[in-house]
């Protein structure tokens, strides 16, 4: 018997992965992204892994099973993070030299964000910006310029004459901003010398990246008559800019459970798609319109505050999630949640390998494979939907985050509730504020949304002086994480079977009704 439940399992599992064969070959190439960041790698892999991907190539063709393919994938994961760990460690100029270097503008970082251009050695009223191309000894990749004279425009293309401060090998950064370089591919830094940009080509006044970033700075500019209490927080739960941000505000935050709000994920994009729809479908009523221009317009509303925010992993990921859920719609298809987080994670990887070590990537992810997976576990316990998205999320990341700051909040799962729909308040709000921003009307909606939140953040301060509210704790290893995890998974377990024999006893009651 016991034999026959596993052959049955088995084959379950068999007609599982031929169906999501696609999404299965895509977490078997962030498999091998995880192998390669986590172990590292040497060019001396280069050529085996290439002729491992050529031999399962070739066996899965000629044995005709496609599941070898799965070993292929993880081989080009390799290799594609080793890539970009090899291009980034290869940067062949040595530290305090100078380069020539020709590229692009893909990113300028805003002075109040700019940590770089505070060092000692250099002028802090410099710009910070990344660059993207290549130096005339061939190398191509990233470059982040610090302390630039000129603020450049994300487009730009431009010839750079500059001193190398090659940021592994130097003690003028620290762990943070070391840590910022690695995760965006970055391979060293790199200081101008005097008239040593050279500007080929400026980019559109009119192009995305301008528009989006000139809004910005104009409801910034609009924030400035309020408090600056108010002003740190609506930027933080706005538009995800902690940069005005103290230490003990942080530190409350974190204390609390709430600092996820702080980053502009998948919950300011539910509030978005939420306003977008309403005003949409009331334009859509007046109008007798078909419903498409209800989605249309709401995906267009997306894309147009992801351009104002910025694109950060937390971002993208939802923005794809929510994408593919509006297209589907569009196009009459079944929608699954679970598919477009593996396609989402894929894609992001795809783009940026080493974003696979970075926190806001880590718990933006499992949060979302927890509301999706294990909401329903706690509706079990807990009858509130809104508590059970809660608990699930909370207890998913809790050893994740005390790993990354070192704090355990015993009141998050409480006090989650109120904020999280407080701070939705505040996110409607600034997008209606970049959406009046152009005519001058920003501070309308940004004085409700800063005092909002201010009282969210006197709730969260309240709730931090309390007695046991929060722990400090050490950086758990690999075995307690492994452990809790375990339990974690039993306690669902026994959950799923306990929902189970409830279903089967209720539908016996019900046969026996019929009777």
């Amino acid at each position: 018997m016991n034999s026959l439940s596993t052959k049955l399992l088995f084959e379950k599992f068999w007609r599982w992965q031929t169906t999501n064969f696609a999404y299965v070959a895509m977490c078997a190439f962030m498999l091998g992204i995880l192998l390669a960041a986590a172990l590292g790698f040497v060019p001396q892999l280069l050529l085996p892994l290439a002729a491992g991907v050529g031999i399962f190539l070739l066996l899965s063709l000629l044995l005709k099973l496609p599941e070898l393919l799965y070993i292929v994938f993880m081989l080009l994961g390799l290799l594609w993070c080793g890539l970009d760990l090899l291009q980034m460690e290869s940067f062949a100029v040595p530290d305090n030299e100078a380069i020539f270097f020709d590229g692009k503008v893909v990113e300028v970082i805003e002075h109040s964000e700019n940590y770089f251009d505070q060092l000692a050695e250099y002028e802090s009223t410099g710009y910070t910006f990344i660059i993207k191309g290549r130096a005339d000894n061939g190398w191509g990749g990233r470059l982040m310029v610090i302390a630039s004279p000129v603020k450049p425009q994300v487009g730009d293309e431009l010839r750079l004459a500059g001193i190398v401060r090659e940021f592994t090998q130097t003690h003028n950064f620290y762990l943070a901003e070391n840590n910022y370089l690695r995760n965006h591919g970055i391979a060293a830094a790199v200081q101008p010398t005097p008239d040593g940009l050279h500007f080929s080509k400026l980019a559109g006044r009119y192009s995305p990246q301008a528009v989006g970033q000139a809004i910005r700075q104009k409801v910034y500019a609009a924030l400035e008559v309020l408090p600056a209490l108010q002003q740190a927080l609506v930027k933080g739960m706005g538009f995800g800019d902690t940069t005005m941000l103290t230490g003990g505000q942080n530190s409350v935050l974190q204390q609390t459970g709430i600092m996820h709000i702080f980053a502009v994920s998948g919950l300011h994009i539910v509030y978005v798609v939420m306003l977008a729809e309403a005003i949409l479908n009331f334009i859509r009523r007046r109008l007798l319109l078909d419903y498409k221009f209800v989605t249309v317009g709401t995906i267009l509303t997306v894309l147009f505050f992801d351009t104002v925010v910025g694109f950060s992993p937390s971002v993208l990921r939802s923005t794809i999630m929510m994408l593919a859920a509006l297209l589907s719609m569009l196009l009459l298809q079944k929608h699954s949640a679970s598919r477009a987080l593996v396609v989402s994670a894929f894609l992001l990887l795809l783009w940026q390998p080493l974003w696979i070590f970075q926190p806001g990537f880590i718990l933006s992810f499992m949060a979302t494979a927890a509301i999706i997976y294990t909401t329903d576990y706690w509706r079990v316990l807990v009858k509130n939907q809104a508590l059970a998205v809660s608990l699930a999320a909370q207890f998913m990341t809790m050893p994740v985050a005390a790993y990354f700051f070192n704090t355990v909040s015993i009141i998050g799962a409480i006090i989650s509730l109120p904020v999280v729909f407080g701070s939705g308040i505040v996110v409607i709000l600034s997008l209606l504020a970049m959406l009046l921003a152009p005519f001058g009307l920003a501070l309308i909606p940004l004085a409700g949304a800063g005092l909002l939140a201010e009282w969210l953040y006197k709730l969260a301060e309240l709730f931090a002086g309390l007695p046991q509210s929060f722990l400090y704790t050490m950086r758990p290893d690999i075995g307690v994480l492994l452990l809790y995890y375990s339990l974690l998974l039993a306690a669902y377990a026994v959950l799923a079977q306990f929902t189970k024999n409830k279903d089967t006893e209720s539908t016996q009651n019900d046969k026996q009704t019929d009777v």
